[in-house]
């Protein structure tokens, strides 16, 4: 005997298509919202970035005004470094350490208006023999190029295999 269930309406109908295709378009629209947002901030950092380079390529720097300290007389006066390779003789320092100390001395001494120093003429003293640390101090005499001198105060600090000069000059 056959036993009838009861009235078969159909095949069931089932909802996963409709499910997989909605659910394929709620990331379909969030992946167009994130290229949006994305586009939008990159769009920004590129009219930022155009405009800092044209800022940078419109930026006026003045060319036209030269560097002449004029003298008491009011001509003007270029410095002059003394570019012999030579340095003055003498003192405890080592011809090494004397070259180092010589090239601070001059620009120092161009500062303060010692414009062409020369080694020609200009001597160096000890003023203090060095202590127990070795540190010593020298006075050189510098020959300004003009039948002038300045005395510049040297301090010589042994540290790690080599020697700190410092110039101590106070205008």
């Amino acid at each position: 005997m056959e036993v009838n269930p009861g009235p078969q309406t159909g095949p069931q109908k089932s909802n996963r298509n409709t499910i997989i295709i909605a659910v394929v378009a709620v990331l379909l629209c969030c992946c167009l919202i994130v290229v949006g947002i994305g586009g939008y901030y990159g769009y920004k950092a590129y009219v930022a970035a155009k405009q800092t380079v044209e800022d940078i390529q419109n930026l006026d720097i003045p060319t036209d005004i030269p560097f002449v300290p004029l003298d008491p007389n009011g001509t003007p006066v270029v410095p002059g470094f003394d570019t012999s390779g030579e340095v003055p003789s003498g003192g405890l320092a080592d011809e090494q350490t004397r070259y180092i100390a010589w090239a601070s001395v001059q620009v120092i001494g161009i500062i303060s208006g010692c414009t062409t120093p020369t080694v020609d003429g200009t001597t160096i003293t000890v003023i203090q023999e060095p202590d127990a640390s070795g540190v010593w101090r020298e006075e050189w005499n510098v020959n300004c190029g003009d039948g002038s001198y300045k005395p510049f105060p040297l301090t010589f600090t042994p540290e790690n295999g080599t020697v700190n000069v410092s110039v101590d000059y106070q205008p």
